[in-house]
């Protein structure tokens, strides 16, 4: 009986898991990326209306 060796089957297994672990790492970071983003946006549009606010009632 002759067992063949399968390296380059292996190999791409390998590559699959790494290329597939890296493309999890870089959806969550974009989820966090995100999220942050869309905070300081809110923030930002909070103090622009009260910057505005206080404009106008200086009117």
């Amino acid at each position: 009986m002759n067992i063949l060796n399968d390296d380059q089957g292996q190999a791409s297994a390998e590559l699959i898991l790494i290329i597939s672990t890296m493309t999890i790492i870089v959806v969550i970071t974009a989820h966090y990326t995100t999220s942050i983003l869309n905070d300081i946006t809110k923030e930002t549009e909070k103090v622009i209306e009260n910057g505005r606010e206080y404009i106008l009632s200086k009117l």
